[in-house]
């Protein structure tokens, strides 16, 4: 199971039939290198069997879905029933990158509670930034 995982809920009415699609859908699992949100329609189609082709997929895409029950770092994004991509993506990578400073800096400094010095988390994950923009190898 992901870190990170949104439920998507969507009701709507199709030749006199309403429709209740409910899925919880795996963030990590959507990721890819262009950055860009996965079409929430579509997977919520898919887990539901819906064709993407078919003319109640095209009423689906016209309305609008309800996210909630977030997991993981989704959960700062996931607000008044509205999931923000770009801040997910966002918090994803600080969390990556907390997790790799935090390993290093637990090696390095001993066994000390990182989290709770919030300008000592800012310094660390500065200079490794820093480190990995200039391609420098940890």
């Amino acid at each position: 199971m992901s870190n990170n995982t949104v439920r998507a809920r969507l009701s709507l009415s199709f030749k006199g039939e309403t429709h209740e699609l409910d899925s919880v859908i795996d963030l990590d699992g959507c990721l890819d290198a262009s950055g860009e949100a996965p079409d929430f329609h579509r997977l919520l189609a898919r887990a539901a069997g819906i064709d993407p082709y078919s003319y109640l997929y095209e009423v689906l895409e016209t309305h609008e879905i309800a996210f909630s029950d977030a997991t993981g770092v989704a959960v700062r994004s996931c607000r008044d029933g509205r999931f923000d991509w770009i801040r997910f993506e966002q918090e994803r990578r600080e969390e990556q990158d907390w997790q790799v400073v935090r390993a290093i800096a637990q090696r390095m400094l001993g066994a000390r509670d990182l989290d709770a010095d919030p300008d000592l988390r800012a310094a660390l994950l500065a200079a490794y930034r820093v480190g990995k923009e200039s391609g420098l190898k940890v």
